[in-house]
C-alpha cells in the first residue's frame, strides 16, 4: 500500500513537471482559435496541459508534428494543428471560451522524441513569438503596446493575455492596491464591481453553475465553494445568460496589482477590496466601475497626489455628499451625482481614468427608507445550497421571531 501511495506521488511530481515544461514551449493568446482547417488529432475530457504534453511528447509518435493547440475551456476538449493557423486558408479567429497555443521553441524539452513520420502541414518556424499574418498589428502599434506593458511593469514570465487581437472586444489593466480576501481590524470587506467584463487569467476557478449573482457573492463572501469547503475567493466572474459564477484565488498580481480585463459581453467581474474609512459602510457593499471615463460636472472637491483608487473612495465616502468619484494616478476628483442616477452625466475618459460610484452612498440611502418593527430582527446571511428537496438545490435563511411576527424561516430554489 505504502509502495503505491508513493509510487502514484512521484507520478504527480513527474506529471507537474511534465506540464510546466510544456508550457514554456508555448505562446497564449486567450479567446482565439483556428478555423478553415481539420485538426491531426482531438481529444476530449482534458486539461490544457494534457493537450500541451500530447502535443510535443505523444503527437510526433502518431506520425504528425504538431505547431499549435485549441483549448475549449468549457467543455475541455482540444484540438492539435501542423500548422500555426495560416497554412491553405485557414485563420486565426476571435472566438470566446477559447485558448489558442502555439509553439515557440523546438529546443531541450520543447523537442519532438522522435521526427514525425508525416511531417508537418506546414514548415514550423523557429522564431514565432505572437500572432501569425493578419492579427499582427503595424510596426507602430506593436511599439505602443510594447511602451504600454513597460510602463505597467508586467511581468513578462506571465502566460498574460495579449492585446494584439483588432477584434471589437478589447482589453484594460484594473488595478487593485488591496487585492485580498479578507481584510485587517479596522478595515471593511467591499468589492469593485465592473459590468461588461471578464477577467483573464490561466488560474483555475472554483465554478458554480445554475446559481444568481447575488448567491455567487454570497459564495465569494464566505470563502466557500459548491460543497462547503474554504476555498479563499478575491475576485470573480459571472455570467448572467447561463448563471455561471466563477471564484478565483490570489492572482499573480505583485507588479502593482494589475488585473487583465476582457473588456465585453455579458459578464461582470468583481473584485475584493479593503477600505478604511471613518464612517460605517456595510458589508460587500458594491461598488459599480465605470473604465475610460469621466464626470466633469457636480464638482464637490478636487483632492491632488492620491495614487490609490482605494484612498480616492475613502475620501468620497467619509463625504455625505459624495456619490461618485473620477480617479486616474494623482487625480481624485468627488462628485455630488452618479451614473446610476443620470447616466447623461458619464463622459469617454482616457485609458487611466475611470469612474467609481460611491456604494455606501446608495445603501445608507437606502437603510433609511427601510423600517422594520421592534418584534422583528434582521435576517442572518443565506446558507449555502446544500439543502435538497425533491432533487432540488435549495438554501435558507432565519431570523428570532416573536409571536407576532410573520415568519422566521425562508427557503428558496439555488
Amino acid at each position: 500500500m505504502l509502495k503505491n501511495v508513493v509510487f502514484f506521488f512521484i507520478l504527480s511530481i513527474f506529471t507537474v513537471i511534465e506540464v510546466q515544461s510544456s508550457l514554456q514551449c508555448f505562446n497564449v493568446h486567450s479567446s482565439h482559435a483556428i478555423s478553415n482547417s481539420d485538426p491531426v488529432a482531438e481529444l476530449f475530457h482534458v486539461t490544457a496541459g494534457d493537450c500541451l504534453n500530447y502535443c510535443i511528447y505523444e503527437s510526433a509518435k502518431k506520425g504528425d508534428g504538431c505547431v499549435s493547440v485549441v483549448f475549449h475551456r468549457k467543455f475541455n476538449t482540444c484540438q492539435l494543428y501542423g500548422h500555426d493557423g495560416t497554412y491553405n486558408g485557414a485563420e486565426v479567429v476571435y472566438l470566446e471560451d477559447h485558448e489558442f497555443y502555439i509553439r515557440s521553441s523546438w529546443e531541450g524539452p520543447c523537442q519532438d522524441p522522435i521526427q514525425p513520420v508525416r511531417g508537418y502541414k506546414q514548415k514550423p518556424n523557429f522564431e514565432i513569438f505572437a500572432f501569425p499574418n493578419s492579427p499582427i498589428p503595424s510596426e507602430s502599434e506593436f511599439e505602443n503596446l510594447l511602451q504600454q506593458q513597460l510602463e505597467e511593469e508586467e511581468n513578462i514570465y506571465e502566460f498574460a493575455t495579449t492585446t494584439v487581437s483588432s477584434v471589437p472586444k478589447s482589453l484594460a489593466t484594473f488595478k487593485n492596491p488591496t487585492h485580498a480576501y479578507k481584510c485587517s481590524k479596522g478595515e471593511t470587506l467591499q468589492y469593485f464591481l465592473v459590468y461588461s467584463a471578464l477577467l483573464s487569467t490561466k488560474q483555475l476557478p472554483q465554478r458554480l453553475n445554475g446559481v444568481d449573482r447575488q448567491s455567487c457573492l454570497m459564495y465569494c463572501n464566505q470563502n466557500r465553494n459548491a460543497i462547503g469547503e474554504n476555498v479563499p475567493c478575491y475576485s470573480l466572474n459571472y455570467e448572467p445568460n447561463e448563471e455561471i459564477c466563477e471564484m478565483y484565488g490570489k492572482q499573480n498580481r505583485e507588479q502593482k496589482t494589475w488585473a487583465q480585463l476582457e473588456i465585453g459581453g455579458q459578464h461582470v467581474f468583481a473584485d475584493k477590496f479593503c477600505v478604511k474609512a471613518k464612517r460605517d459602510c456595510p458589508l460587500e457593499t458594491l461598488y459599480p466601475v465605470y473604465l475610460q471615463k469621466q464626470i466633469t460636472s457636480d464638482v464637490i472637491s478636487h483632492i491632488p497626489g492620491l495614487n490609490s483608487k482605494v484612498a480616492c473612495l475613502a475620501e468620497c465616502i467619509d463625504n455625505r455628499s459624495c456619490e461618485a468619484i473620477t480617479y486616474k494616478t494623482g487625480m481624485c476628483v468627488l462628485h455630488s451625482v452618479s451614473p446610476s442616477k443620470n447616466e447623461v452625466v458619464l463622459s469617454k475618459g482616457s485609458e487611466q481614468t475611470m469612474v467609481i460610484e460611491n456604494g455606501c452612498h446608495t445603501s445608507s440611502r437606502l437603510e433609511t427608507t427601510t423600517t422594520f418593527t421592534p418584534s422583528e430582527s434582521s435576517w442572518e446571511e443565506w446558507s449555502l445550497c446544500q439543502y435538497g428537496s425533491k432533487g432540488r438545490r435549495m438554501r435558507v435563511r432565519q431570523r428570532e421571531c416573536n409571536d407576532d411576527c410573520d415568519e422566521d424561516l425562508q427557503m428558496e430554489e439555488c
